[in-house]
């Protein structure tokens, strides 16, 4: 066996032994990598709460009691997407290197934009692993979710500066 051969199996060896972070949504613990973080904090609030206000939206139809219990599931899935929210922030903290109490900026809208831009520590640190790189799933969910948010500010700062918004809007409020 040459000495390249010996260097390339050994590479082969650590490349394959190498750890990664679990990542659990009902967990404090662990890593998550940027791109991963970025689809999970968008897409699962948006499903959590769209599913659930759509059965409340449903219960207003059936009375008064109902109506009341469409409330209380729009706060149920409030709270439950800002659960999902936080916990997955403070696990990509745990990714640079800092502390979980880093997440309470979590609750400032377009936060999670900074968060998955902040480049995660190479290797191990005090909160674990590397997390797992992005799958090809991960990554074509990630760019057709880039994809889709640049199209819809594209398409919503075209009606803003084209006035179609604030001209339909000033009629409807002012219309007497």
């Amino acid at each position: 066996m040459s000495r390249n051969s010996n260097t390339m199996n050994m590479q082969f060896e650590n490349h394959t032994l190498q750890r990664y972070s679990e990542v659990d949504l009902f967990s404090t613990d662990g890593r998550i990598g940027s791109k991963r973080y970025f689809l999970y904090s968008v897409l699962l609030p948006f499903i959590i709460f769209w599913s659930l206000a759509s059965i409340a939206g449903v219960l207003t139809y059936m009375g008064s009691a109902a109506t009341l219990a469409s409330y209380a599931i729009l706060g149920v899935a409030i709270i439950a997407m800002l659960f999902i929210l936080v916990r997955l922030t403070i696990q990509r903290c745990h990714d640079f290197n800092k502390s979980g109490w880093l997440a309470i900026l979590a609750v400032v809208p377009f936060s999670n934009i900074i968060f998955a831009l902040i480049p995660g520590t190479n290797g191990l640190n005090q909160y674990g692993e590397v997390p797992e790189p992005a799958n090809k799933l991960t990554n074509i969910l990630f760019y057709l979710l880039i994809a889709a948010l640049t199209a819809m500010t594209a398409f919503l700062l075209y009606q803003l500066f084209n006035g179609d918004i604030i001209n339909s809007a000033m009629q409807r409020w002012f219309t007497f």
